[in-house]
């Protein structure tokens, strides 16, 4: 957490100077350079319902892993119910702080996605207005409906890369040793979601710090509601204690 304090300043400066610099150069050069249909034709991708409108079809088995973000909210509940019948440990609270992690993420990501109403790289849906297909670039601010906006204007920040950071961080946080895979997993798919033109370089990176602050807020507050938990109730499990002081996180 004290990591990410020190850094929000300049990831806010990066977000900021991607939007003004990076973002359209970079997707005019995805574009230009025909980067997703080179993936298509290498067989990473047989379809890419996004660009192609083949929504019809079935995706490959690479499209379905790059979009497990989406069927984590879906998924996040089904975890704490999990984790209610687990003893205290790392894995209950583990299982806890993904689910409740990964649903605050997708209510402020669907929220901020209304607030900034940004237009999308490329035209994908519903003749949604693009930088690609119309030069259309910026913040429009609070269109459609409020705190869910609508798809034609729904890029900034990037849902995809908010639950990934979200799913993916708590098992960093609690499993230390793993935390390296983790950031790495989670950055693939951001690459994956620029490399496809599904988003802004700067969609990308406000994803990521959506979906990291909600995993360490939460983590402070189950750790804090453990810790006052554990006062209030003597002879309390020390693998709790344990877990909650982020003793027993290796």
């Amino acid at each position: 957490m004290k990591i990410f304090l020190r850094l929000w300043l300049p990831l806010l400066f990066t977000i900021w100077i991607s939007y003004l610099f990076l973002d359209r150069p970079l997707c005019e050069f995805v574009h230009d350079q025909g980067i997703p249909e080179y993936l298509t034709s290498h067989c990473l991708l047989e379809h890419w319902p996004a660009l192609t409108h083949n929504e019809g079809k079935d995706a490959s088995l690479v499209v379905q892993l790059v979009e497990w973000p989406p069927l984590m909210s879906g998924i996040a509940p089904l975890l704490m119910i999990f984790a209610f019948f687990l003893k205290s440990g790392r894995p209950k609270y583990l299982l806890n702080l993904m689910g409740i992690s990964i649903l605050l993420t997708f209510v402020l990501k669907n929220e901020l996605k209304w607030v900034f109403s940004r237009y999308w790289p490329v035209t994908w849906t519903h003749q949604n207005l693009s930088w690609i297909s119309d030069h259309a670039y910026g913040f429009q601010w609070f269109q459609g409906r409020i705190f869910l906006g609508n798809d034609q204007m729904g890029s900034f920040p990037s849902g995809h890369a908010a639950i990934a950071f979200a799913a993916l961080l708590p098992v960093g946080m609690v499993y230390r040793k793993l935390m390296p895979s983790i950031i790495f997993l989670a950055l693939l798919e951001a690459l994956f979601m620029v490399a496809f033109n599904y988003h802004f370089l700067s969609d990308i990176i406000a994803g990521i710090v959506v979906g990291s602050l909600c995993a360490m807020l939460v983590d402070r507050l189950l750790s804090s509601t453990d810790t006052l938990v554990r006062q209030m109730t003597p002879g309390s499990s020390s693998l709790s204690d344990s877990c909650a002081s982020g003793v027993i996180r290796s």
